[in-house]
């Protein structure tokens, strides 16, 4: 029979779960925030080789890019931009096709820390001349739509639009896991009850001194959620158990 752990390695454990899980969020704060795409920024492909597939509108990038890091030029911008054309075969009677490319760097600024991000690389492109059963066109947008992709190509790495892009490999295993997602709750729940929480707390330590409050943080915050940041806890019902506590120490004051 193997020996039954300590209680002090047991606590260590729980500690080290915790660290790992606050490190999770930490690591997660933007994409959580990014990953799925709105209704409204969706549209279907009617036509053509992408059929089936879903346009993302930019303006709904520039918009979370805004909300998150903060203005265009300050909290976050792109740079070296480079353009570049290429040439297709000389087929038949109609002239070769165009295609434009677009690289550039995407830089965000931690709104929490001040911190400015490493380059994050996108790659996008175009056809700026193609030939259709109409005969040739020319695209006059098609920089533009080139560096629209390069940036959508960048604000992938941050997790935008996890939803539409993960969805096109599911298995049984990412179904499995869209499943469980399904009961978990929604972020204005998870912000909702947090704000009652950070209320009844506000009010339950308001006349207390420093070591009052830290002893209340030990023996009531840390008690159900393993450490004393609830704002980082996802568990809805580590969180329903201590707003309950909360609510019963105000009944008792």
């Amino acid at each position: 029979m193997p020996a039954r752990k300590s209680t002090v390695d047991e606590v260590k454990e729980e500690v080290q779960k915790d660290l790992a899980m606050e490190r999770y969020h930490q690591n997660m704060r933007f994409y959580g925030q990014v990953q799925t795409t709105p209704q409204e920024a969706r549209k279907e492909i009617q036509a053509g080789r992408l059929k089936g597939y879903t346009d993302i509108n930019p303006m709904w990038r520039i918009k979370k890019l805004t909300e998150i890091f903060g203005p265009v030029g300050f909290g976050w911008w792109t740079q070296n931009e480079k353009f570049s054309s290429m040439q297709g075969l000389n087929t038949g009677n109609n002239p070769p096709e165009v295609a434009v490319f677009c690289t550039l760097e995407l830089v965000v600024v931690d709104p929490e820390t001040g911190e400015q991000s490493h380059p994050i690389m996108g790659v996008g492109g175009n056809k700026f001349m193609s030939n259709e059963k109409n005969g040739p066109y020319c695209n006059d947008e098609a920089y533009k739509s080139a560096y629209t992709d390069a940036l959508s190509i960048a604000c992938k790495a941050l997790g935008f639009s996890h939803d539409i892009y993960y969805a096109k490999d599911r298995t049984k295993y990412t179904m499995a896991e869209e499943a469980a997602r399904a009961d978990e709750p929604s972020q204005e729940e998870l912000k909702e009850i947090k704000m009652r929480i950070q209320k009844g707390v506000d009010m339950l330590t308001k006349s207390m001194t420093p070591d009052q409050k830290t002893k209340f943080s030990q023996d009531v915050i840390v008690k159900h959620i393993g450490n004393a940041n609830y704002m980082l806890c996802m568990d809805m019902s580590k969180l329903n158990n201590l707003i309950n506590e909360l609510l019963q120490l105000a009944s008792a004051a």
